[in-house]
């Protein structure tokens, strides 16, 4: 079975077009942001979940399935709208493949604000197939 998990596409992309970002990496593995002077703005990614967008196909094995992809944007107050249209100019309507539909925002939300640092978190979706 193809895994259609775009996440090292994704992150090589906020790489080479948010050149802002001090820190780019999955978020899963990443460090701990000691150094926040050093370490931020960042944008941490990770794939948060896929599901059906149908049943599978009976004359061959294929589903149509939405991946959605969690960003966690890092930053100082002062950074923060520059760096999340960043991210949004990066990724709105990127197509990553032929098999995956143009990237499409979900929302956001800011998820913890300490002194003058930011934690929002926004959600991003592309669909594409599940083939065997």
């Amino acid at each position: 079975m193809t895994d259609p998990d775009i996440i090292d596409d994704l992150l090589a992309r906020l790489r080479d077009k948010c050149p802002g970002m001090a820190t780019v990496q999955e978020a899963w593995f990443a460090d701990p942001i000691d150094n926040f002077e050093a370490q931020t703005p960042a944008a941490l990614a990770y794939f948060a979940e896929d599901s059906a967008k149908g049943d599978a196909q009976t004359t061959r094995p294929v589903q149509e399935v939405r991946l959605t992809y969690g960003i966690w944007l890092v930053c100082k107050r002062s950074e923060f709208k520059a760096q999340r249209q960043a991210l949004r100019e990066a990724l709105m309507g990127h197509g990553f493949s032929p098999q995956h539909n143009p990237m499409q925002y979900r929302g956001g939300q800011t998820t913890d604000i300490r002194g003058e640092l930011i934690w929002w978190r926004e959600f991003w979706t592309t669909d594409t197939w599940l083939r065997n």
